[in-house]
């Protein structure tokens, strides 16, 4: 109901008041952020409606309104207000160019960890397609690299899953600073779980991955208390990123000897698109066709795992497929 009428009030407005209100100019960045300080100095800490109202950034501050803003998003990634830290955050995310989702979307992981935040809350997950800021942009939030990143470990979920968000957005130019944090997290006690694999996608987004990078994210991938689920969302991560490491996926391919048949058969349909090394790509490729040439009445095998290896045995030609296989 409550749409509704908004929606009859828009509709009954006078084209010269619609116009009027479309040649305001909207407040900068600058302002938003200046308004918000003030309140929270006040006492008045931002709503989730606030909070939202950063996301996105439209229209987008051209470099030099993001220099003047820079120093207020500092203050505020460093205020002891939570949710003034989130908005800023929030902030961060909407000036990259391609928007987010929300968490309360039916795309959520099935695996994703529990969000300790009130359900109003706005949290985002990375966007079907990478999201990133424009490089004069990138060049402009360097600088708050760190203070960005510090909120990968911070007290707040919501606000860990948003830095994450951030970060990968400095590509594909990528500033050396951004790789410590990142790196430094795979490494935590706490870090199996959607923040973990949303590392893991960061990292691969940025750009060509190097050895060092390769050899973290292996290590993350073989970590023992990583769940038959996890792995499964690892499996999705790497396969679906355009940069990709043959050494890494060499260790990928590991979960193939699980005792979870549900991961053995999504990995399976996920070798395709997999950039593996000629030696590895004919062994592999022999170890699927043996899958597929198993009769599922004989249980000797899983079922799952035999119909995913035949699903892939004759259209799997080469490595990187960028066509369909198996074709549905």
């Amino acid at each position: 109901m409550r749409l509704f009428v908004h929606t009859a009030i828009l509709i009954l407005l006078s084209p010269i008041t619609l116009a009027a209100q479309t040649s305001e100019a909207a407040p900068s960045l600058t302002s938003r952020l200046t308004t918000v300080l003030q309140r929270e100095a006040n006492g008045h800490s931002p709503t989730p409606e606030e909070t939202a109202g950063f996301d996105p950034v439209d229209p987008l501050p051209t470099p030099a309104e993001l220099t003047e803003a820079l120093p207020l998003i500092l203050k505020a990634l460093q205020n002891p207000d939570t949710q003034v830290r989130l908005l800023a955050l929030t902030a961060l995310v909407g000036l990259q160019t391609s928007a987010s989702i929300s968490l309360s979307s039916s795309t959520t992981p099935a695996s994703a960890a529990p969000i300790s935040e009130p359900s109003t809350t706005p949290v985002s997950l990375p966007p079907t397609g990478a999201a990133s800021y424009k490089a004069n942009l990138a060049r402009v939030l360097t600088p708050a690299i760190p203070a960005i990143a510090a909120h990968l470990t911070g007290e707040s979920p919501a606000n860990r899953l948003e830095s994450a968000i951030v970060l990968g957005g400095f590509t594909p130019d990528p500033p050396s600073s951004l790789y410590p944090p990142l790196l430094a997290y795979l490494k935590r006690d706490d870090a199996v779980g959607l923040l973990g694999q949303m590392v893991v996608s960061d990292l691969l987004q940025l750009g060509p991955v190097s050895e060092s990078t390769s050899d973290a994210i292996a290590r993350f991938v073989r970590r023992s208390d990583q769940t038959a689920s996890t792995r499964s969302d690892l499996v999705d991560a790497i396969a679906s990123k355009p940069n990709q490491s043959q050494s890494l996926n060499k260790t990928l391919l590991t979960y193939l000897s699980s005792d979870d048949p549900s991961l053995r058969a999504r990995l399976i349909l996920s070798l395709p698109q997999l950039d593996l090394a000629a030696d590895v790509l004919a062994d592999t490729k022999a170890q699927i066709a043996q899958l597929a040439a198993l009769d599922p009445a004989s249980r000797q095998d899983n079922l799952q795992v035999i119909t995913a290896a035949r699903s892939i045995s004759t259209c799997w030609t080469t490595t990187r497929m960028t066509s369909g296989c198996p074709v549905y």
